[in-house]
Order: C-alpha cells, then structure tokens, then sequence
C-alpha cells in the first residue's frame, strides 16, 4: 500500500472573497441611496420653485462664511429679504465683496479671492442667462465658490 503525502494534494483550498465584497460593495451603495438627508433646504421660501435632480444633496462644504442668495422667475436677485435687479444688484453684490474683503485684511490676507461659498437657489422658471447674469456679476466682485440648489424628488 503506497503512502500518500498529504501535503502534495490536489491544490489546497482558497475561498474566493470577490462575489461576497461585491454583494456587500452593492448593498452599501443601495442603503446610502435610501439615506433621507433632511426635509428642509437652507433659506426655502415659497417664492421659489427649484427644480428637482435625483443626484440633488446638501453639500457637505461647511466653510466659514456662506451667502444664500435666490433668483425668482423673472431673474431678479433675492437676497436679505429684498428684491433688486440691475443697478441695485450690482451694488448690492459690490456692497458684500467690500465687506468680506475688508474682513479679510483684518486677518492679513490680501489679494486672495474671497473664500466664501455663495448658495445659488434659482427658479424652475428663471431662465439660464438670468442665472448666468448673477453668476458673472459675482465672479466680478471677487466671489469664486458657488453652489446651486435643487430640490430631490418631487414637489407635491
């Protein structure tokens, strides 16, 4: 009777992990699609219909200073409360980047674009050049971070 060796088997045995990382990679991202991230938006007011995006989530960039400004149907900038367009506007968006510059020369700290974040809430109605408009007459005052806001799922 020959003696068999045990350690020159057939192959040893190695358990395939790839399908079970695959199974649990899937179920992670199909519970982080269900998260809900809070009803409420920043700064919502009735005035303002947003249009919805499936992707739509609250940023996660929480910087120092944040400017919440809206743009209703007819592209006027809401901000503070008010309503303005043209001229006033712009001296609205000149009056807030001489405060965050002076701001900013207290700390030391010149000739920097502005650090802060501008939130963007646009009507479903404004069209893209009305948005566009406020973007540019930011950018020119300094203002280089922007997000725009859009409401997840539908509206009732």
């Amino acid at each position: 009777m020959a003696y068999r060796d045990r350690s020159r088997a057939e192959g040893s045995f190695q358990l395939n992990l790839t399908p079970l990382l695959d199974v649990v990679l899937q179920l992670i991202t199909f519970f982080m699609m269900l998260i809900h991230f809070g009803g409420k938006i920043e700064g919502a007011t009735a005035s303002i219909r947003l249009p919805m995006a499936p992707s739509a989530l609250p940023t996660g960039d929480l910087g120092l200073d944040r400017l919440v400004v809206s743009v209703d149907a007819k592209g006027r900038l809401i901000a503070e409360g008010s309503t303005m367009e043209g001229a006033s506007a712009d001296a609205w968006w000149s009056e807030q980047a001489r405060k965050r510059t002076a701001g900013l020369s207290t700390l030391g700290r010149k000739n920097e674009e502005l650090p802060t974040l501008v939130v963007v809430r646009a009507d479903k109605a404004a069209t893209f050049g009305s948005v566009r408009g406020l973007l540019s007459t930011a950018q020119g005052r300094g203002f280089a971070r922007f997000t725009l806001v859009v409401l997840r799922g539908r509206q009732p």
